[in-house]
């Protein structure tokens, strides 16, 4: 199998209404990767957007959304594959169980539902397997790094490259979904794989942005993710008109899988030195951890930037403590154990059918390509504007923070006469000399 490269997605689940937009600078100060600038009083995406939409969080007058296509804009057929994450399960309240949900998206008329908290729970064996083994190394690359949250990946290849090589190398559950349920559907229903498309019901905005940058590598990937939010009140409709068709069974999980929407579902099952950690914030801090090395005696790390894990993305619609307490409902009804054929999946693994098509690189910042010369004599730039600026961190030039605003002049995307502190400074100092 070809092995594909992660790049920079090309476009952003983050869009910016300037109708709304009064450019207070806290979406800018609040992005961690320093994409957002605000300039002529709007604020404006000009640099790598991981998509974690703290941006979203912050703003005050809702301005700044996370989007995915509109329901209305997909096409129903006996060609679609629809795939709910795990979280969808906990969206409804206690009155609908997991099997009640994936019949009311069977009943929308999509041609097959596949139950992604099933894949989980193979998935969560075959990462036990491969800590196993990498045990067994000399040096092995402790702790691992869960590679399930998409915004986690980006942070990582972005602020802390190098750690890419601590993210486990499997394929996630969500590109065993895509290569699998498309492959029995088509042998199932005599079509090409390719006329198959993938719809994925998500709590994350970054899977859209996932799946964008993986069809500028295939052109005939017609995938799709939509979020619970704009497809939730008509799978209640249709789960509930679904209510009493029990002999049908499409949930086919334990507690395991259906668990993977809050923080500490992936570790729940795991037979390893784990840590579960959410909140985009407290990942950061634990990825300095691992990069300064002080958590070498964990084996394995799950990070999701959302507080309380999936349940509590931006495209969810339950209160992420109650869908917390459902879950956690679920697990006890379902079991603690994982529903799979152990000696199937040794055997899947051992033939490298968890083996991903991915490879992990760097992202790069907009910065101009330089060469060394180059890149020296623009450092030596900043910093002599630096020395130069107030270091007073306001924002108030339209970039987050002084050195990024050395940056921005030195590239030519701002002038000095931007930074309002300094041209303060100057007049209060010619009054002092009057």
């Amino acid at each position: 199998m070809a092995e594909l490269t992660h790049t920079l997605s090309r476009g952003s689940s983050v869009q910016i209404d300037e109708t709304l937009c009064n450019g207070c600078v806290l979406c800018m100060k609040a992005c961690p990767t320093k994409a957002i600038r605000v300039r002529d009083g709007l604020a404006r995406i000009q640099g790598v957007c991981v998509d974690c939409l703290e941006c979203v969080r912050v703003c005050p007058r809702g301005a700044v959304k996370g989007v995915t296509p509109p329901y209305s804009d997909l096409k129903n057929g006996e060609h679609y594959v629809v795939s709910p994450s795990s979280v969808l399960y906990s969206q409804f309240g206690a009155g609908f169980l997991p099997n009640d949900i994936l019949l009311g998206l069977r009943a929308m008329g999509y041609g097959y539902v596949h139950d992604q908290s099933y894949t989980s729970e193979i998935y969560n064996f075959a990462l036990e397997l491969y800590i196993r083994e990498e045990r067994k190394k000399p040096e092995p690359k402790f702790p691992l790094i869960s590679a399930i949250c998409p915004v986690v990946e980006r942070l990582i290849a972005y602020r802390f490259p190098s750690l890419l090589e601590h993210i486990v190398p499997l394929a996630t559950p969500r590109e065993i979904v895509t290569r699998e349920a498309k492959r029995r559907f088509s042998d199932k229903n005599k079509c090409r794989p390719e006329d198959v498309s993938l719809l994925h019901i998500t709590p994350c905005p970054a899977m859209s942005s996932q799946l964008m940058e993986h069809s500028l590598h295939d052109a005939s990937n017609k995938d799709r993710a939509i979020g619970i939010s704009a497809i939730h009140e008509r799978i209640r409709q249709k789960a509930q008109e679904q209510a009493m068709e029990q002999d049908r069974v499409l949930h086919y999980s334990g507690g395991v899988g259906v668990g993977w929407g809050k923080s500490g579902g992936e570790i729940a099952a795991l037979n390893a030195q784990s840590l579960a950690v959410s909140g985009l914030h407290e990942s950061i801090r634990y990825l300095k951890k691992v990069e300064m090395g002080l958590l070498e005696d964990l084996e394995f790390l799950e990070l999701r930037v959302c507080t309380e894990g999936c349940i509590g993305g931006p495209f969810t619609v339950a209160d992420r403590y109650q869908a917390k307490h459902l879950i956690e409902r679920l697990v006890r009804m379902f079991g603690e154990e994982r529903r799979v054929k152990y000696n199937y999946v040794l055997k899947l693994y051992n033939e490298g059918w968890f083996r991903s098509q991915w490879k992990r690189v760097p992202l790069e910042s907009g910065s101009p390509r330089l060469s060394i010369s180059e890149n020296i004599e623009r450092q030596n730039k900043i910093e002599d504007l630096i020395r130069k600026l107030p270091g007073i961190e306001c924002g108030a030039c339209g970039s987050p923070d002084c050195r990024t605003f050395a940056e921005d002049v030195v590239d030519g995307i701002a002038r000095l006469e931007d930074c309002v502190c300094r041209q303060d400074r100057g007049r209060r100092e010619v009054a002092r000399e009057c």
